[in-house]
């Protein structure tokens, strides 16, 4: 009976009901979607970073990365990089020659981080052979090939098979040289990878550092990123005389911002929900304030304090029940969507940070779960104290109300 009565009450004033039902749909679905865009737009930085720049995890000398110094090589690695590649989900493995060296093209000279590569390796590990867009991914030049980036052939005055001069420190902290020559030009629209770093054969490199095929780095890419945590940890036992660290941790902050991410979505539908809160306590308050006179009539006539406080409650619910899931709906209709075709925000100033033209919006599944329990528990809360209005009239007064 409390339910249909609720039902009715609901209906009495049609726009009022309907202007909050909407307001509530559309206060989720942009919450939810706002929130997608944001972990759609950091997850493809995050999958850009992982697979052009750091890999799912890296094996360095403990000093390596701190020092930069060229003597700071990898004991002993052809068993590990061995195991590693023994491991299931590991999809490739690249040894690195990582040098900091002057570069010097035609009237223009500056700072590089060089990476001496097995081509092949390479390509599988970080797939940088398919944003060459002019030229050929080490191929063309007999010796000393290059690959570099547009905006660092443009810096330095070059095109392809233009000639450009490496200097480096070597193991003997000597100061040595060589010229490579320009075999292909790479475009990953990341402004931040693309300034500083270059790519040369690694037998080049190590023929110029003097580090008779020792290497700096291991980088490892993995069929499934959450696998890298586990997979680091257990190398990182075997090796304890090594830094291997996934990427989570290769990255100042990553882990916090991973950790962020998490929570982002229930943030951002929080406050949005806290603005409806208010909405439809005001609602749910001029509702019982209208009805005064009628719902002192009920308690004479001897419905209890409990009916009547139920009854507000059921239509609080019921109000936010139906707009509750028709802005659910939109979102996750949205969001699939838009997770499948992309929204293009171009501009230069996202490419400048690092972030895609193009983002994919994303939500776990249990997002949606939650949200839903934080929405029933908004409900809840809404009604609480229109209820406890309506529990303090005195019937013989309120039924005398005009």
């Amino acid at each position: 009976m409390l339910w249909k009565v609720a039902w009715r009450n609901i209906w009495r004033n049609r726009t009022r009901s309907l202007v909050i039902i909407i307001a509530i749909a559309l206060g989720l679905w942009a919450g939810v979607f706002a929130s997608a865009f944001v972990v759609g737009m950091m997850h493809e930085k995050i999958d850009s970073l992982i697979k052009l720049e750091i890999s799912d995890f890296q094996v360095h000398h403990p000093k390596f990365r701190d020092e930069q110094d060229v003597r700071f090589f990898i004991a002993e690695p052809e068993k590990l990089i061995e195991g590693i590649r023994r491991e299931e989900g590991v999809r490739g493995v690249s040894e690195r020659l990582v040098v900091n060296a002057m570069i010097s093209g035609p009237g223009q000279s500056g700072a590089a981080q060089v990476f001496g590569v097995d081509p092949e390796r390479e390509a599988v590990v970080s797939g940088l052979n398919t944003y060459i867009d002019s030229g050929a991914w080490f191929e063309g030049i007999k010796r000393n090939p290059i690959v570099l980036s547009h905006r660092l052939a443009e810096k330095y005055h070059v095109k392809l098979r233009s000639k450009l001069v490496i200097t480096v420190q070597d193991v003997h902290g000597e100061i040595t040289a060589a010229s490579f020559r320009v075999a292909g030009i790479f475009d990953t629209k990341n402004p931040p990878f693309d300034d500083r770093q270059v790519y040369v054969r690694r037998s080049d490199l190590d023929a110029l550092l003097g580090s008779e095929g020792k290497v700096h780095e291991i980088a490892v890419s993995l069929d499934d990123h959450e696998q890298a945590d586990p997979m680091a940890s257990k190398f990182a036992a075997v090796r304890s005389d090594l830094e291997i660290l996934p990427w989570m941790d290769l990255t100042p902050g990553m882990r916090l911002m991973i950790g962020m991410l998490d929570t982002y979505t229930y943030y951002i539908v929080g406050i949005i929900m806290l603005a409806l809160l208010f909405s439809i306590i005001n609602t749910m308050l001029m509702a019982v304030l209208e009805r005064v006179r009628e719902i002192g009539m009920l308690m004479a006539v001897g419905m209890n304090k409990m009916r009547v406080f139920s009854m507000i409650v059921l239509e609080t619910i019921m109000l936010t029940m139906i707009g509750g899931p028709v802005g659910l709906i939109l979102a996750w209709g949205s969001v699939n969507y838009f997770g499948k075709v992309g929204i293009n925000v171009g501009g230069s100033a996202y490419a400048d940070m690092g972030f895609a033209a193009t983002v994919y919006t994303r939500l776990v599944p249990q997002t949606y779960l939650i949200i839903t329990l934080m929405v029933i528990g908004m409900a809840i809360l809404a009604a609480i104290y229109p209820a406890r209005k309506a529990l303090q009239l005195n019937p013989s007064e309120a039924i005398r109300k005009i």
